[in-house]
């Protein structure tokens, strides 16, 4: 992917232009990586937060957002990221070496991960409406 086009799918992302199918772990590593080249951690896991359940509240899956996975996923990028590369270079850097989907069970069992706990957070309610 070029930069432009990694901006593209955040933004289409964050305007919920993207079907619900369209978005798939690799697609949540790239806005990851792009977040984090913006903003640091915090700041980083409160956008994707509220795009992740803007983009599900859309969809009509607004249960889907799991706090634990997006946490999980932001901080390994965080530990991986060279911000030195250019954007499209991290991306694929942190895409080769983040492509297993099940390295988040090497630290939490599948029934921590199921857990109602594991899944929200408590924040106040920020509408679902895209931009």
């Amino acid at each position: 992917m070029t930069d432009a086009e990694i901006l593209t799918l955040v933004d289409r992302l964050e305007r919920c232009l993207l079907g619900k199918e369209e978005f798939h772990h690799r697609d949540h590593l790239t806005v990851a990586v792009a977040y984090l080249y913006a903003l640091d951690l915090e700041a980083a896991a409160d956008r994707m937060r509220a795009t992740l359940k803007r983009f599900a509240a859309h969809h009509g899956v607004g249960g889907l957002y799991h706090e634990t996975l997006t946490r999980f996923w932001l901080e390994q990028v965080e530990k991986r990221l060279d911000r030195s590369m250019c954007l499209s270079e991290s991306v694929r850097q942190i895409q080769d070496q983040l492509s297993d989907k099940d390295l988040i069970y090497r630290f939490f069992s599948k029934e921590a991960l199921s857990s109602p706990g594991a899944k929200v957070v408590e924040e106040p309610n920020k509408g679902s409406d895209c931009k």
